[in-house]
Order: structure tokens, then sequence, then C-alpha cells
């Protein structure tokens, strides 16, 4: 089974979703702030987050405090994982149209 979480990169208004599963890639790091927001997604919070998703909770804009996020995905399963990925893309991208359409891009 494996161990590693998926650590999930959105960004706004240049519509990108990439995925990174391998927990000792470098652009994880380098494309953190310290403001920057944070979701973490497991077992015990998935159905909180997802209606968070939902009720647009987590707003999007061009300003540096909403432009992006983190999401740490941890099922221990990447497939079940990409797949919470692409419904909260397909919630979000429910009230911003760039995401709507987009690919989700895996970067490791």
């Amino acid at each position: 089974m494996r161990q590693a979480m998926t650590h999930v990169y959105i960004n706004y208004p240049n519509p990108k979703i990439r995925l990174h599963c391998q927990s000792t890639c470098g652009d994880i790091g380098k494309m953190r702030k310290s403001s920057q927001r944070h979701v973490r997604l497991d077992s015990s919070s998935i159905s909180f987050e997802l209606q968070r998703f939902r009720a647009k909770a987590y707003p999007f804009s061009a300003d540096k405090t909403a432009n992006d996020m983190w999401l740490e995905v941890d099922f221990g399963d990447l497939q079940f994982e990409r797949a919470v990925v692409e419904h909260i893309r397909g919630l979000v991208g429910a009230h911003y149209s760039p995401f709507a359409a987009i690919t989700i891009d895996q970067h490791c």
C-alpha cells in the first residue's frame, strides 16, 4: 500500500490543477507561500471539505490571497485521490468557469 499523500496545487486565474504524488518533489516546496491556503482531505475531513467546496467557501480570484491553494489528499490510494481531486475540479468549475474544462496535470 502507498504511504505518501498526494499534494495538489490549484492556480487561478491562469487555471491549473497539478498533482504531485511524490512528497520529495522539489516543486512542492518551491511553490508554497507563507500566506497560502492549505486544505487537507482524508477520511475524517472529506465530507466537510467537499461541502465547503460545493458552498463556494474557498473563493478564487486574481488577488494574491485567493489566487491559489494547496490540497493534501491522503487516502493511501492514488486512483481514489485523483478521483477526489477531479470531483473538486468539478465543484470549483461550477463557480469558476476557467476550471470547468481544464485537464488535471500529474507532475510526478
